[in-house]
């Protein structure tokens, strides 16, 4: 067992002489095996020093507080220096709107980098194994990824995260604990079917070894690394090509259109997110549906068109992208823009440009028997109803209406949040207000007092020309 640790250490170049190791260590049979080999190693060719970190997530109670207390004993016992986390997952996951399974991830990792910081550390060890690996590509598939999510965990994650167990099966490790007579302890959470990992784990995987392929776990893992070498030659190939075929200015990146089109369709996606990549520093919350817009709008090859890819949760501005006289150009959008954007005065009729993201609002009399369209893009009022001058303007701190069709107000920040709009694109949502309220959030949503009754007789249509609202949401 050791043996076929050290080989995939060396195979995957996860560790160099000297090297100090944060091991993440839940208590687990796994977590429990990786250290113990890990130890067993460490005075031989590798030269390594290991430190433990375990995280206390708030989930399980007494339960928790037990893991906690067995891995410091663990530890202290094998002369390992100890490093103790505790959080309230349910709270951050509920604060993050993630799932607890995201949330717990994404503060152990931080965790374990805070260690590596403290300690000089030069590694991460996780203990992932072929399991976790087959586990990993059934929920990607599932979730409906690209090529990318099957190929798994990658052992080599960013130069710091190893798993030098990842060619050990689960079997495997429990016949090390078995054979070395390692206590380790039992998570009653890896039982909860409530969460989609352990139904596959559980459910799903016991069927396919059963009624489909029992080497089901061998099957997945041998497609990812040759998915994997695919993956790798691809992003080799785009690389290339995206040094060829862009340039790089003050928060702009531009590629020469001709040959941006020249490309497969698949490469030209690959360097789109590679643009986006370079502009935010990562690609949180890009889903398919902005690259394929970015791609057909850059076939559509129409100087002036343009789309914007919306920033992330976490606050990654978002990025402005426009074709203009053959290049395709990717810009961050400052989100100091909106300020510039008050109170501008809208004349019945009249119209006015709101400039991020660009587009004109016009308002205009309309007859009742020319037909009422109403849409995201266009709402009819009741002119009687407006009190003073109409304007357009950006969002203000405590800002209230009266969504159409609900009783009494409500804030507009909540009214964002219950429709998913990022925080930093809020600002940039033009507001239809007159000298009291507000009368329509621009491709959202309008105000109940405004609307068209059987005793109305004088109607304005306001619409949204030219824009980047798409579906109640900037795109």
């Amino acid at each position: 067992m050791l043996q076929k640790v050290l080989h995939t250490i060396q195979s995957y170049r996860m560790l160099s002489p000297g090297d100090k190791v944060v091991v993440g260590l839940s208590g687990g049979a796994d977590s429990v095996a990786l250290l113990h080999i890990l130890k067993e190693i460490q005075e031989g060719p590798l030269d390594i020093r290991l430190f433990a970190a375990h995280v206390n997530h708030g989930i399980r109670g007494e339960a928790a507080r037990n893991d906690a207390d067995f891995t410091q004993t663990l530890c202290s016992g094998w002369g390992i220096p100890f490093y103790l986390e505790e959080a309230d997952i349910p709270s951050l996951a509920c604060s993050l709107q993630q799932s607890e399974e995201e949330a717990g991830r994404h503060f152990r990792y931080g965790f374990f980098h805070k260690v590596l910081e403290k300690t000089g550390a030069d590694k991460i060890a996780t203990a992932h194994h072929k399991n976790d690996q087959a586990e990993t590509i059934l929920h990607n598939l599932i979730r409906g990824t690209g090529m990318q999510g099957l190929t798994g965990i990658q052992a080599v994650n960013e130069g710091i995260i190893i798993r030098p167990l990842l060619e050990l099966t689960k079997q495997e490790i429990l016949e090390y604990l078995d054979i070395h007579h390692l206590p380790y302890q039992e998570d009653a959470t890896n039982k909860d079917s409530t969460y989609t990992r352990n139904r596959i784990r559980n459910q799903l995987i016991p069927v396919l070894e059963k009624d489909f392929n029992p080497d089901i776990v061998d099957s997945l893992v041998r497609m990812s690394r040759i998915l994997r070498e695919e993956e790798e030659f691809l992003t080799e190939y785009t690389r290339d090509l995206y040094r060829k075929y862009s340039k790089t200015l003050t928060n702009k990146l531009v590629f020469d259109l001709k040959p941006f089109l020249s490309c497969h369709t698949a490469i030209q996606k690959r360097l789109v997110r590679a643009a986006l990549r370079d502009l935010r520093g990562d690609l949180d919350d890009v889903g398919s549906s902005h690259v394929e817009a970015v791609i057909k709008l850059a076939a559509g090859s129409r100087t002036g068109s343009q789309t914007v890819v919306p920033g992330s949760e976490k606050g990654d501005q978002p990025v402005q992208v426009k074709v203009s006289y053959g290049a395709l150009q990717f810009q961050k959008v400052q989100l100091d823009m909106p300020s510039a954007i008050v109170d501008k005065h809208l004349d019945i009729p009249g119209k006015v440009v709101w400039e991020h993201p660009e587009m004109v609002i016009t308002a205009e009399r309309w007859e009742k028997n020319k037909g009422l369209e109403f849409s995201p893009q266009c709402i009819y009022i009741d002119e009687d109803k407006i009190k003073g001058n109409l304007m357009l303007r950006s969002r203000k701190e405590g800002d209230r209406f009266q969504p159409l069709g609900m009783e009494g107000t409500k804030k507009l920040k909540d009214f964002f949040i219950d429709r998913k709009v990022p925080a930093e694109q809020r600002a940039y949502v033009p507001l239809l207000v007159d000298e009291e309220n507000i009368i329509w959030v621009a491709g959202f949503q309008m105000n109940h007092n405004y609307r068209l009754t059987d005793l109305s007789r004088n109607i304005v249509k306001i619409s949204i020309q030219n824009h980047n609202i798409n579906g109640g949401h900037i795109c």
